[in-house]
Parts: structure tokens; C-alpha cells; sequence
């Protein structure tokens, strides 16, 4: 009896161990957003930056910002950093993130655009495959890559 009650456990706990796993939402590139609302979780490499009307490309393909459920995070051309954010996906609000302290001097301008843009209210808007996040007088022009997610 113990040995047929115990087959019947390993039956159960392989019958539901070789189901199907979930998707976990990461949208590859070649999938296109249905939607202009900021998707979660998602990643966005920086393509340009933007203060008081002068535009400047990416310094270098480092710089990226991934978002997620409450949290944000990437490089922003040198240094990692991440943080919090509340509100909404429109209007985050972003209370500053933590970041490594290298210097990088071809980076620094970038990253000093990025940094500050995420301490305060950040706007986002979606188009297609970019995302524009503004705040503190700066944009952000990002693309999507979510294959940094991983």
C-alpha cells in the first residue's frame, strides 16, 4: 500500500512538472508593440540625449535603461546603476538610483543627462519600437532591446 502511495505522488509531481512553462513576457525585437503604453518589463538602449535644444547622439552602445515592475535600471554609457520608481507608467516618479563610480570621460556629459533625468517626474511615450522619456529639461530617445533583460 505505502509503495502504490508513493508511485501515485511521483505520477502527480511528474504529470505536473512536464507542463508547458508560462512565457515570460519579454518581448523579442522582431516582435512589434501593439500598444503606446511603456510595456513592463522591458529594455531600451539609449540612441540619443537631448538638453536645452542640443541633441547628441549615443556616446557608445553601452548606455541602456531596462524597466521593470517598480524598478529601473541599465548603464548609462560607463556606469551601472538602478533604482525605484511609483506612479504610473506615463509619469514615473524616480527618487534618484545608485551607481557604480567609474569615469568615463567620453561618457560623462551622457551620464550626467541620464542620472539626472531619473531623479524626479519622468514622462514616457511610445511609438513603435521607441520609447522618449523626459524630466528635468532632458529627452532620452531609447530603442527597444529587450534581449537585455536577461
Amino acid at each position: 500500500m505505502p509503495f502504490r502511495l508513493l508511485l501515485s505522488a511521483l505520477g502527480l509531481f511528474l504529470a505536473c512538472a512536464c507542463q508547458p512553462k508560462p512565457t515570460s513576457g519579454v518581448t523579442t525585437e522582431k516582435q512589434e508593440m501593439s500598444s503606446s503604453e511603456l510595456p513592463i518589463p522591458s529594455a531600451w538602449v539609449i540612441k540619443t540625449c537631448e538638453q536645452n535644444g542640443e541633441k547628441v547622439p549615443a556616446v557608445n552602445n553601452k548606455g541602456f535603461i531596462a524597466i521593470r515592475d517598480g524598478q529601473i535600471g541599465g548603464n548609462s554609457g560607463c556606469n551601472s546603476f538602478g533604482g525605484d520608481w511609483s506612479g504610473s507608467k506615463k509619469k514615473m516618479k524616480v527618487p534618484g538610483v545608485m551607481a557604480t563610480k567609474m569615469y568615463c570621460a567620453d561618457a560623462a556629459t551622457q551620464e550626467q543627462m541620464v542620472f539626472d533625468l531619473l531623479n524626479g517626474t519622468v514622462t514616457s511615450k511610445v511609438a513603435g519600437n521607441t520609447l522618449t522619456l523626459t524630466g528635468s529639461g532632458i529627452t532620452l530617445t531609447l530603442e527597444r532591446n529587450d534581449k537585455l533583460l536577461q
